[in-house]
């Protein structure tokens, strides 16, 4: 992970303190991984990021820390689940095996060079000359088989490496799934948000979509019921939000829509549509094909302001939504 020697550990760590002093950073692991780095400056992207978090938070939350750490410092193996880290240990075993046979044999054949010059600068014997040649067409052939070998375990490697890192996107996008609705859940919107914000030049627009009357509606049908409708109005969010949409169900029937450039007044035209699309489902109860009783939402729109944080621009959001939900439901409320 750090390839510098102790002074030079020491001096980037001296350098690294007194950042964090200042701007008010816990000691934690993560913080000082990811400072140490920074003062190293080893890492212009890492660097690049802090920066602008810094900017637009004064600071740099745990979150942040967490996730830049687990980005940009911590290495791959280091991530492994149980069954990763077998199946690397063992990628690791048979690597170092292998190449300490192929440094012993090439060893082994090195000396037998070595040998051969002597032998045929002391003995011009014919007979002895064919002795040296089979010997060195031996070893020759022997060093080239386990040379081989290693490539061919090298390629397995590599094929395994792959597969490694796929399920660890896979596990990592797991734990970032609502199971109901394979939507986004909230750990993921989180961490996308964030990872968004610095970059954003006042077209990051957030919408925050609420079931009106839900807890009414599930005394009246039932929790299989309700479930079975916040199902249907994440696909229906699905189909008809733009593709580029992040949607990502946060609790219960709330949901959160993150939309890359896209400006407050188009955002709000669209969130204004997505309420109608809503009102106009007609959705059946499975049990007995009757038609539910009309189904309603409310919607808070909000687009990142200068440098204001994630945090705020999701209380902002989560205020225009309380807004239209007071204001008499199946409305959309945002800044004027």
């Amino acid at each position: 992970m750090f390839q510098h020697s102790t002074k030079e550990a020491n001096q980037l760590m001296r350098s690294a303190i007194p950042l964090m002093v200042k701007l008010d950073i816990p000691p934690t692991p993560y913080n000082y991984g990811i400072w140490y780095q920074y003062a190293s400056n080893s890492n212009p992207k890492l660097n690049q990021v802090v920066d602008r978090a810094i900017r637009r938070f004064g600071s740099l939350p745990a979150f942040v820390s967490k996730e830049l750490f687990n980005e940009f410092i911590m290495s791959e193996d280091i991530k492994q689940s149980d069954e990763q880290h077998a199946s690397l240990n063992h990628l690791t075993e048979t690597l170092s095996e292998e190449s300490v046979s192929i440094t012993k044999e090439l060893s082994i054949f090195n000396q037998s060079l070595k040998d051969a010059r002597n032998a045929l600068n002391n003995s011009p014997d014919q007979k002895r000359l064919e002795q040296i040649a089979t010997l060195l067409d031996r070893r020759a052939f022997k060093a080239n088989q386990i040379v081989e070998q290693f490539g061919e375990t090298l390629i397995h490697a590599q094929d395994e490496l792959v597969r490694l890192r796929q399920e660890l996107a896979d596990v990592k996008k797991n734990t970032e799934l609502d199971p109901m609705t394979l939507l986004s859940n909230e750990k993921g919107f989180e961490r996308t948000l964030f990872s968004l914000a610095p970059f954003a030049e006042d077209d990051l627009t957030l919408l925050l979509i609420e079931i009106d009357d839900l807890a009414n509606f599930q005394q009246e049908y039932g929790k299989k019921v309700t479930a079975s409708l916040i199902l249907y109005i994440a696909k229906a969010l699905t189909q008809f939000l733009p593709e580029l949409a992040f949607i990502s169900r946060l609790k219960n029937g709330k949901f959160a829509v993150i939309l890359k450039e896209m400006e407050l007044g188009e955002a709000s035209d669209l969130a204004d549509a997505t309420r109608l699309h809503i009102a106009q489902q007609k959705i059946r109860n499975k049990n007995d094909n009757s038609l539910l009783r009309k189904v309603t939402a409310s919607i808070g729109v909000a687009t990142l302001l200068g440098d204001e944080s994630p945090i705020d621009l999701v209380q902002r959001t989560q205020h225009y939504l309380t807004y239209a939900q007071r204001s008499g439901k199946n409305r959309v409320a945002h800044h004027v």
